[in-house]
């Protein structure tokens, strides 16, 4: 699918939905293109990469692989390679789409496999506000949607901080949870993956807020500066994260140990008390002459109760030392 808009030289907007529309408008000096491309497939990647004679390796990058963020910069355009989210995704998991940018003097072009939430909102808001979007430079555009996915990481580190405090809460409970740690480390592979992303995705936002770009406005740079100073905040609370990650992980740990403390103590109390009573049986079970006799009837309950006496004998002890 393809979606694009342009800004004419007389100052009007349109919108396309068909590449052989802009083919004229590449090539006018006066026209800004932003041209998006959804689950492009090689020839419709080719066809719009021979508009601006786009590198081909990028073009190549656009369809294979999972790289890394990154920037990469040509003669007459800059080349990024970033991570949003694909619409519709889970609330709290991460599932990052690839986005390839494209952006010169005149020109935005991106691509992307999947649906992307910013995508959708950036494009929304230029049918509805064309001049308040593409109106102020393509730069802008690629402000707009690197800002998005910003934001949608912060989004998304909150809603994992949710899912961490109930992981944390179950922690405390004395019951045993043997989901827990299952849970806990699923989250923190999440948590790594979000801010290894974040963090290679600020270093793609540095030189566009140190104005290192030739292709975005001088007046943009406290923008990404924002954009930048934005995901530094995503990694910062990821790591406070963690720290917590690692607490609830201690806890459960230390509470197993409590459990498995409670009943070794309960199961020695037990032995200890039986070790005696078994003492006594063993010993008037020999076969030698004893008292009580063991041809009397009442011998019987002489011994039961001793062995009685005995075990209350220790219980109360016990309990007087609060081991029971």
């Amino acid at each position: 699918m393809l979606t694009c808009f342009a800004r004419l030289p007389d100052g009007s907007f349109e919108h396309y939905d068909s590449l052989e529309h802009v083919r004229e408008l590449a090539t006018a000096p006066e026209v800004s293109l932003w041209i998006d491309v959804e689950a492009p497939d090689g020839d419709l990647l080719q066809q719009a990469g021979g508009l601006f004679n786009l590198a081909p390796e990028a073009l190549e990058d656009c369809l294979h692989g999972e790289q890394r963020p990154r920037i990469d910069e040509y003669d007459d355009h800059v080349f990024l390679m970033v991570y949003g989210f694909p619409a519709g995704s889970p609330e709290g998991r991460f599932e990052p789409g690839k986005l390839a940018v494209f952006c010169g003097s005149r020109f935005l072009l991106t691509v992307h496999q999947d649906c992307l939430q910013t995508i959708e909102d950036v494009r929304t808001r230029c049918k509805r506000h064309p001049q308040q979007w593409l109106g102020r430079g393509v730069d802008f555009l690629l402000y707009g949607i690197l800002d998005g996915m910003a934001d949608r990481y912060t989004a998304l580190v909150e809603e994992l901080e949710t899912r961490l405090d109930q992981l944390e809460d179950r922690s405390f409970t004395y019951d045993f949870d043997d989901n827990l740690l299952t849970e806990l480390s699923q989250l923190r592979r999440e948590l790594l993956e979000v801010r290894h992303i974040a963090a290679s995705q600020r270093e793609v936002v540095v030189p566009m807020a140190k104005g290192e770009c030739d292709y975005v406005n001088a007046e943009l740079e406290t923008r990404f500066s924002h954009v930048r100073d934005h995901l530094t905040q995503v990694v910062e609370h990821i790591e406070r994260l963690r720290e917590l990650l690692n607490g609830a992980r201690d806890n459960y740990h230390a509470l197993t140990a409590d459990r498995m403390a409670d009943t070794v103590k309960t199961l020695t109390v037990f032995a200890s008390v039986i070790l005696p009573v078994s003492l006594v049986a063993g010993i008037y079970g020999m076969n030698l002459p004893m008292w009580p006799p063991s041809s009397e009837t009442w011998s019987f309950w002489i011994v039961l109760g001793a062995m009685g006496a005995l075990a209350a004998a220790l219980l109360v002890y016990f309990r007087t030392r609060r081991w029971v």
